[in-house]
C-alpha cells in the first residue's frame, strides 16, 4: 500500500528528499533514471503544492477560534478546565495537556497572573488546529 503523501506525488516528496540531503538536481535526474529538466519542474511543482498547504492550514486555523476569557481573581489552576471544556464544546483536541497550559498562561500572561490569580483579564484563543494563543 503507497504511503500518504498528501498534496505531493511519491517522486515529487523523493524530489525534496534528497534535495535536502544536499543531492544537485543533476544527480537525482541520474538516480531517477530522467532529465535534470524534469526534476526541475517537479520540484517546483513540490514546493508550490508544500506552499500551497501552508497557506490552507494558516486559513483552517484562522476560522473562528474558540475564545476564552480568564477573569480577574479567577484560580490558575482551574484555567486549564475552562479552556479544555470550550475546546471540547467545539470539537477541538488541545495540544497542550493542564500542566503545559499552566505554563503558557505563565509564560505569556505576564503581570497579569499573580500568585496562582488572574490579576488581569486575560484572552485565550483556541485554534482550530488545537493550538493556543494567550493575548
Amino acid at each position: 500500500m503507497p504511503r500518504d503523501t498528501g498534496f505531493l506525488t511519491e517522486k515529487q516528496l523523493r524530489i525534496l528528499e534528497l534535495r535536502a540531503r544536499g543531492y544537485k538536481q543533476r544527480e537525482i535526474a541520474e538516480l531517477l533514471g530522467t532529465s535534470r529538466e524534469n526534476v526541475a519542474i517537479l520540484e517546483k511543482r513540490a514546493r508550490e503544492n508544500v506552499e500551497k498547504a501552508r497557506r490552507t492550514i494558516v486559513a483552517f486555523e484562522r476560522l473562528s477560534p474558540v475564545r476564552v476569557v480568564l477573569e480577574e481573581g479567577e484560580e490558575l489552576f482551574q484555567a486549564p478546565e475552562k479552556i479544555l471544556r470550550a475546546a471540547d464544546r467545539h470539537g477541538i483536541k488541545v495540544v497542550h495537556n493542564r500542566t503545559s497550559l499552566i505554563g503558557l498562561l505563565r509564560r505569556h500572561g505576564g503581570s497579569r497572573i499573580q500568585g496562582n490569580r488572574i490579576a488581569g483579564r486575560i484572552g485565550v484563543s483556541i485554534l482550530r488546529s488545537g493550538r493556543i494563543v494567550v493575548e
